[in-house]
């Protein structure tokens, strides 16, 4: 007896419209470039175009084999079992069908080995809290049951809704400063750290490819948010501050500053921090009272701390004395010309303002500096032209003027110290005495010529003082 086959053609083609074209959401099994493809409805997948080998080889009975694997696939289309659950094609299911209808294909799971015929769409770009949910289901297994529960399901987890909610954004850096303005400073420093971590497992799972929190948890130091006391305020480190690798050449430093000339706010702060010495929350605090044009120096009392947006006395790097420093203004010196080419305000106002007059944050310095963030950055830029040979976080400008007074021109360790107030400080009962010699000094010529001015003045007087004493002599001999 002879078996018929039904029209298998007719079957498969019963599944498209007059015009030849699939029916909308409807699966095709049919021949394309010469292999037989399963082919979704583009619409089911971030409207793109899903095309899949099958395995099924060409030859007699290939469309009955074609129609049941068809109807197969459009079953479980259907019912949302070739969806993975997060919005992409569950390619580890197609397999096993598969395997069920004893197909192979060269599909493998894992690292893709899809051959040119094959389209699978682009994955989904993931929503931070997305990220956030794989990378805790992750880490859930290695965790007690109550830390897991408290500190990721709970707290960080309301930390980050909350974040999102009230910046309306995903943006790492709104969140990260929403968190540190709003919430417990600690349990943020840590939350940031996972969230970097987050991103990388991620990237690691090829689902993305940028870590926006990278480095972040870095910037945050482990301080108490509102109403910290003295000793508690941000201060920049200053345990390497005489190693010479980590400050930049006075040449680098010219190459820096003709960079940004143009950009006069970021020129005149950048420029401060060269010629002082200062930390960054010293310059970013520094107010037009600290300037004495008579008397030719300028004042380092306070420093701004951008988490509790407060301004603070200085302090000596060891202790919680709080100390004002000194610092030398030469009538008509480099630092002198600076202060004058800015616009004077009132006493009490900033000196260094951002670009829309308001206080310069020390992470957006930061950024502009490093390039974080979308900016270009002023330090890789230069370093990708080949005028700068390494990159050097923003607090270096403090090394590099240290560095640059002691090993460039030869100024004496305590005078530098009692400029910038670093390193092992000198008692307050002898702090007074070696200001008053670090005033006497010109911090912008080097230390030979400085002694060599000092000395001219002091043989002057001496020869003034002589002359002077002859004339009174001969005034008292002619009364004689």
């Amino acid at each position: 007896m002879e078996l018929i086959l039904p029209n298998l053609s007719i079957m498969i083609n019963n599944l498209k419209t007059p015009n030849g074209k699939a029916k909308k959401g409807q699966v095709t099994v049919r021949v394309d470039s010469g292999v037989v493809k399963a082919c979704f409805p583009r619409n089911y997948c971030n409207k793109s175009q899903i095309k899949l080998a099958t395995g099924i080889p060409l030859g007699n009975g290939w469309e009955y084999i074609a129609s049941k694997l068809q109807r197969k696939l459009q079953t479980e289309l259907e019912d949302g079992e070739l969806d993975d659950g997060e919005g992409n094609f569950n390619l580890g299911h197609y397999q096993d069908i598969l395997k069920k209808y004893g197909l192979r294909s060269n599909l493998k799971l894992g690292k893709s080995t899809l051959t040119s015929e094959d389209q699978l769409p682009p994955k989904p770009e993931l929503s931070l809290m997305e990220i956030w949910d794989r990378y805790c289901e992750s880490i859930k297994p290695g965790l007690k049951e109550t830390t897991y529960a408290k500190a990721f399901s709970e707290t960080f987890t309301n930390f980050l809704k909350s974040a999102i909610e009230a910046t309306k954004a995903e943006d790492a850096v709104k969140i990260r400063n929403w968190l540190v303005e709003n919430r417990n400073l600690p349990a943020v420093k840590k939350l940031i750290s996972h969230l970097s971590k987050a991103y990388r497992f991620a990237i690691k799972g090829q689902l993305i490819n940028h870590d926006p929190f990278d480095g972040m948890s870095d910037e945050i130091k482990q301080l108490g948010a509102k109403g910290k006391k003295q000793n508690e305020v941000e201060t920049e480190s200053d345990d390497d501050i005489l190693d010479r690798s980590k400050s930049y050449s006075w040449d680098e430093v010219l190459i820096i500053l003709e960079s940004i000339k143009q950009t006069t706010h970021w020129y005149n702060f950048i420029k401060f921090k060269f010629l002082t010495g200062v930390r960054t929350g010293e310059a970013v605090a520094f107010m037009w009272g600290d300037v004495k044009w008579d008397s030719e120096e300028i004042l380092i009392r306070r420093t701004y701390d951008r988490v509790t947006k407060g301004f603070y006395p200085t302090k000596t790097a060891k202790g919680n004395q709080s100390v004002i420093r000194r610092f030398p203004l030469p009538k008509d010196g480099e630092l002198w010309s600076l202060l004058k080419s800015i616009p004077q305000g009132k006493a009490n106002e900033i000196v260094f303002k951002s670009k829309t007059g308001k206080i310069i944050l020390g992470t957006t310095f930061h950024a502009v500096w490093s390039g974080a963030y979308g900016n270009k950055g002023i330090i890789p830029l230069l370093i990708k032209q080949g005028k700068l040979s390494k990159y050097l976080k923003p607090y270096n400008t403090r090394h590099t003027f240290i560095t640059h007074q002691i090993f460039d021109l030869g100024r004496d360790e305590k005078i530098v110290s009692a400029w910038c107030g670093h390193g092992e400080m000198v008692s307050q009962k002898h702090y007074q005495d070696i200001t008053d010699r670090a005033m006497q000094i010109n911090p912008e010529l080097p230390a030979t010529t400085s002694q060599q001015v000092q000395q001219s003045e002091i043989n002057l007087l001496k020869e003034q003082l002589q002359q002077q004493q002859e004339l009174i002599n001969k005034l008292l001999s002619g009364q004689t």
